[in-house]
């Protein structure tokens, strides 16, 4: 029997499988002279593809593992970036369960003296 993988590790490798796939389509649409080199401005162009077509992945986090206090937080943090833990605890005061539950769940971590989310993709359905 394999070892489970951690969660983030899963959500990670979801999350670059979509996003290299789309930049794979977009590739191909290309003048075959840009095929071999992807740019910064190739995967921006492939964020929003690799959203939509895997909606339901972000929906079931939206949806199914947080709660309406946890989707606000997250939202929160997407829009900053980066949040202090003052900051958070200001907008939030009586979430620390939450909190425990967001940074169980992997979806955010914590950086200095705040969090961030630990997938860039993920951050981006919240905004």
């Amino acid at each position: 029997m394999r070892p489970l993988r951690p969660l983030r590790f899963v959500k990670k490798t979801t999350s670059i499988q979509l996003l290299c796939a789309e930049i794979i389509v977009l590739k191909n649409e290309q003048d075959p002279s840009m095929r071999r080199l992807a740019t910064l401005a190739d995967v921006e162009a492939a964020i929003p593809e690799a959203l939509q077509s895997a909606g339901f992945f972000f929906a079931d986090i939206q949806n199914n593992q947080v709660d309406a206090t946890g989707q606000a937080i997250l939202r929160f943090i997407a829009t900053q970036g980066e949040v202090s833990r003052q900051a958070l605890l200001q907008q939030f005061p009586d979430a620390d369960i939450t909190f425990n539950l967001l940074l169980q769940r992997e979806l955010i971590e914590e950086v200095d003296d705040g969090y961030r989310f630990q997938v860039e993709l993920i951050r981006r359905w919240f905004i």
